[in-house]
């Protein structure tokens, strides 16, 4: 992102969640309230458009002709992660930690997230635009400013009150693939630092091929985040993923492409999701890598 303004892929995903709220309750994957509160004049209007029913489908359908693949990957990467967090709550993880949070509202909208400690982390402008946007007088909520390039995330966390012996679970959503290799083994072993046995972590990353041009798909999305001035600069290939991330002591539990998660939820779109975010899921203090 740049270095002096708001993510603006942060703003374009708080867009996603706030059209998927608008839709009727039986069809939609979740609901966002607070998902407006993030945007400019020009898409917070677009937003509220929406929830007219005969204007929906057409700024839907204009969106994804645009941009192939963003919205409904984003919908459904943040439909997987909520039901991530929700299971590794109730398993017994009793911190949460958003990496990189963006305008996530995991940690007020999701009912198992209120019983814990959440821990935001993310860059000082970004955070500071979503504190100024939202008034959450919940108290349990403990922003945590860092820059992933700079910054050293277990002194911030720690300074922070995390308890390094409780387990947590961790979402480093949309964030891997902006960062250089250096910045993401950094993050990588600060989580095996500061993570008690047993944590849970979900991240997203860009499968590499996509990067490589190596891969059939579009490359309409690639040319999106380029024009936001957040261009992806590192990918993984699945097929070294164990490997990649055993090496680092996370062994992989789950991989699979938000295409694969939209099958899995039986949306009839899924066909048009360009497989290039994937989803994987780790363990922290287990030695034994992915079957």
């Amino acid at each position: 992102m740049k270095p002096a303004a708001p993510s603006r892929t942060a703003e374009y995903m708080a867009l996603f969640r706030a059209l998927e709220t608008s839709r009727p309750a039986g069809r939609r994957l979740f609901a966002d309230r607070s998902a407006t509160a993030f945007l400019s004049p020009p898409l917070r209007a677009v937003a509220r458009a929406a929830r007219v029913p005969l204007l929906r489908g057409p700024i839907i359908a204009f969106i994804d002709r645009r941009w192939p693949g963003p919205r409904l990957s984003g919908v459904v990467r943040t439909r997987v992660i909520d039901d991530f967090v929700t299971d590794a709550l109730s398993a017994g993880c009793t911190q949460l930690v958003l990496l990189g949070a963006g305008y996530d509202t995991r940690a007020t909208r999701l009912p198992a997230a209120a019983a814990v400690a959440v821990f935001e982390v993310d860059h000082p402008t970004t955070q500071q635009r979503k504190r100024d946007a939202l008034d959450d007088a919940s108290g349990h909520v403990r922003y945590v400013p860092v820059d992933f390039e700079t910054d050293s995330l277990p002194g911030a966390l720690t300074a922070a009150g995390l308890d390094r012996d409780r387990r947590s679970c961790v979402v480093w959503e949309g964030v891997f693939s902006y960062l250089t290799p250096a910045a993401i083994d950094r993050t990588l072993e600060a989580l095996v630092q500061v993570s008690g046995p047993g944590s849970q972590i979900l991240l997203t990353y860009v499968d590499a091929r996509c990067l490589e041009g190596s891969s059939d798909q579009p490359h309409a999305w690639m040319k999106a985040v380029r024009d936001a001035g957040e261009p992806f600069q590192t990918g993984l290939h699945p097929d070294e993923a164990p490997a990649f991330f055993t090496a680092r002591h996370l062994p992989l539990r789950r991989d699979e492409s938000t295409t694969e998660a939209a099958i899995a939820l039986g949306l009839q779109d899924a066909h048009t999701i360009p497989d290039i975010y994937r989803l994987a899921t780790l363990e922290v203090g287990l030695s034994t890598p992915q079957e």
